[in-house]
Parts: structure tokens; sequence; C-alpha cells
């Protein structure tokens, strides 16, 4: 049986540990409701939530990142680069309470490339693998950097790299399919895109890609995996608007 000061210090922890979960919940509700406004181009009210959410959790990094990624569409909308410079700090908070963060790893590593900055964002996403090896998020964004460049070949490496760590992942598998669709080897995409779809049927963009690549492909006399590019461009690394965090 606890004595009464063990047990009003058990008592005080949970007290503190109840409110943490509180706190983290409602950091969560203000997330969802600055994604919301995100997604409708309402960035003054978006980052007026995302800042709520960081002042009941200001080591939130899905909150940091949220922020930063407003400021930084913000920013790109008015040419204001003071806001560019508050997204890129947000970025490295993000890493900082999280060094895993993927989408901010990654929003970093497109705004230092928007800034002609592209050796650091080479070395952060160099360094991040470096630090977890056996991690196949890393090597996808690195792919990432090299297919940017058009090192099409290296970035095809380092996804086969990831897939022997990790045969099934997902987000490996769609890199590799879209690496291979810039490449023009069709067949080769849809192989791993069915093979997304065989572990996760919920992936409305994979089968919507498999559907088109499929229609392509009936259209044309004779099937052909070593032809041209068949339009299929590849988006600059971190130009599409980032992916908020809940």
């Amino acid at each position: 049986m606890l004595g009464p000061v063990r047990l009003l210090m058990s008592w005080g922890l949970c007290v503190v540990l109840l409110m943490q979960v509180g706190c983290n919940m409602a950091a969560q509700q203000n997330n969802l409701n600055g994604k919301q406004f995100f997604e409708l181009g309402q960035y003054p009210t978006a980052i007026n939530e995302f800042q709520k959410a960081l002042a009941k959790d200001p080591n939130n990094a899905d909150a940091l990142y949220n922020l930063g990624a407003s400021l930084y569409a913000q920013g790109k909308q008015a040419n204001n680069k003071q806001l560019l410079d508050q997204s890129e700090q947000l970025y490295r908070q993000a890493i900082a309470a999280n060094d895993q963060h993927v989408d901010a790893h990654r929003g970093l590593a497109g705004l230092l490339i928007e800034t002609n900055r592209e050796k650091y964002a080479f070395d952060l996403i160099n360094q991040w693998q470096t630090r977890y090896p056996a991690s196949t998020d890393p090597i996808v964004e690195l792919a990432r950097l090299y297919q940017e460049y058009g090192d099409n070949r290296r970035a095809t490496d380092l996804l086969a790299d990831a897939l022997k760590l990790n045969p099934n992942d997902i987000r490996t598998l769609k890199a590799m399919g879209h690496v291979r669709e810039v490449q023009g080897q069709t067949l080769l995409a849809l192989d791993n895109y069915v093979r997304v779809l065989q572990i996760d049927r919920q992936q409305s963009s994979v089968a919507q890609r498999v559907a088109s690549l499929q229609s392509q492909m009936a259209k044309l006399p004779v099937p052909n995996d070593l032809g041209g590019n068949q339009g299929i461009t590849p988006n600059r690394y971190g130009a599409v608007a980032p992916y908020l965090q809940r």
C-alpha cells in the first residue's frame, strides 16, 4: 500500500499527465481547423489556429510545421522574405521537436532549394539518413532531390535500396512508380502502383494513376515500355503546397 506522500505524488503525476493529454487533444483540434482554412487559401485564419495549437502545446512538431507551411505559402504569395525566414525557423523547430518529421525535412529542403542553397538541402537530407540508416523516409526524400536535378538513375538506385529495407513501404513504392513514370517506363511504374494497391486499396490517388496509365497503354498500337516521356513531367521539389499534419 502506498504511503500518503507517495500516493499524493502519484496522484499529482496523474493530474499532470491528464493535463498534457488534454492539451495535446486541444492542439490537434486546432491543427485540424487550421488545415481546413489552409486548404481554402485562408492563410491568416489558418496561422491563427496553428498559433493557438502551439500556445497549448509549444513542442507540437505538427503545429510548428503547419505554421511554417502556412507562413511559407503566405510569403510566396506576397513575395515576403521575412515570412519565408520565419517559415524556415519553424521548419527547423519542428525537426528539433521531432527529428523524424518527414514533412518538416521536405519543407525545409524545398525552401533551401528555392533560396539557392541546394548544397544545404542535400546536406540536410544526407545527415538525416545518416542518423536513421534503417529508415526509408530519408532515402525517399533524398531520391526526390536527385530526381529534381535530373538524376533519375540515382533516384531509382536509392529507392531500390529503400525497398530492400522494406519491400512493402507504400511511400517508397509510390516514389519509385513516379520516377519510372517520368522516365516513360510505364509497365514498371504500373507494377509499383499495383503493388501499392495490393497493400492498401484505400490509396485512391494511386488507383487513379493506374487507371490513367492503363488508358494510355490501351491507346498505343503496341505496348512500348522503352518510349519517351509520354507527357509526364516531374513536380518541382517542394513546389506543391505542403500537406498539413493533423
